[in-house]
């Protein structure tokens, strides 16, 4: 829907803007009670849903409540503070045509600063009915902006986490270490954590506090030269779900020339899902070593041989079956890689 012509013409949000779902801890906020008579005969629950205008944001759902949430626009696109919001639900999909003519929303706050989280609180939906939301604002000259995405809520949670990403990579770049990875492509997709392990032994820990919308990072906290450092991603998507880890991106040369093992990916990893070890192949590999996985009993599951490797990062993949190419069961194992008189060790968690 196009905004009215004006002298001065100024942007509000614009189709494209995201909604999303998941459960709910509780949140205070603004509220807005859909007890009036034409909302009466709804029976009383509660659900919610995020309303996304540059980045998503997590909303929260319980059962006798819906909480939205939305990050303000701005006057003039990401400028300034807009002057008003439309918010509609209706059992049926909203487009232009319809638009006004679905419920409005009461209570709306007003718009914030752009940039801003926003919510509102609306009270006396039916768990037995499907609804659909829509939104859009107005600037001060009274330009409407086109209607956000339309989302569909049917009360059924997303639990299904993003896929892990791919292609992680590390270069130090001056002061910093460049982290960069492949894009997901899921359109629920919230942004990204980053975590690292410095050395063999290190614990693996998150270094990005809130979640990153590009897919690439500068580690200005990195340790210098020659530290040894792995770099893994991980995808979560506007209902909080987070994916398994991506591969380990390496900076440095293995340590005195030495092999190194990173934790396999995903893990855990899903019966009839391979999983990947990341590995550091030093110059002096020689004929090369084996990938040994055992299971919780220490019985032999699979051997994956590793012949003349390339020195510099591989990865080597098992494809969750033993050596009769059954599928293994749900449980612990671990991995060992073996090479001359190199002997390491990671956790495997196979699940359902």
């Amino acid at each position: 829907m196009s905004s009215p012509r004006s002298r001065r013409a100024r942007s509000a949000p614009a189709r494209g803007m995201n909604l999303g779902f998941i459960p709910f801890a509780g949140l205070a906020g603004r509220t807005g009670s859909f007890g009036r008579p034409v909302w009466r005969r709804l029976s009383v629950a509660f659900i919610a849903f995020a309303l996304l205008v540059v980045a998503p944001m997590v909303a929260h759902a319980q059962s006798d409540s819906v909480t939205v949430t939305w990050t303000a626009p701005g006057d003039d696109g990401t400028i300034g503070r807009a002057s008003g919001y439309d918010l509609r639900i209706s059992e049926f999909p909203i487009d232009g045509s319809n638009f006004n003519s679905a419920l409005q929303v009461p209570g709306v706050p007003a718009p914030q600063s752009a940039g801003a989280a926003q919510r509102i609180v609306v009270r006396g939906l039916s768990r037995t009915k499907v609804y659909y939301f829509s939104i859009r604002t107005v600037d001060d000259n009274g330009n409407w902006s086109g209607l956000s995405n339309l989302e569909r809520w049917d009360w059924n949670f997303d639990t299904a986490p993003p896929a892990a990403p791919r292609n992680a990579r590390a270069a130090r770049q001056s002061s910093v270490v460049h982290v960069s990875w492949d894009a997901n492509t899921e359109s629920d997709l919230a942004g990204y954590y980053v975590y690292r392990r410095v050395g063999s032994g290190g614990a693996t820990t998150r270094i990005t506090p809130m979640l990153i919308a590009s897919p690439q990072f500068d580690d200005g906290s990195a340790p210098a030269d020659p530290a040894e450092i792995w770099y893994e991603v991980s995808a979560v998507d506007i209902n909080g779900n987070e994916s398994a880890h991506s591969s380990g991106a390496h900076v440095g040369t293995a340590a005195g020339g030495a092999w190194a093992l990173d934790p396999g990916y995903p893990n855990p990893s899903r019966v009839g899902q391979s999983a990947r070890f990341p590995i550091i192949v030093p110059p002096n590999a020689g004929g090369g070593a084996t990938l040994t996985i055992f299971d919780g009993g220490s019985q032999v599951v699979r051997r994956l041989e590793i012949s003349n490797p390339t020195p510099g990062p591989i990865e080597v993949t098992w494809d969750g079956r033993n050596d009769a190419g059954r599928d293994t069961a749900p449980g612990v194992y671990r991995a060992w890689l073996i090479a001359g008189d190199t002997r390491l060790t990671v956790r495997v968690l196979r699940v359902p």
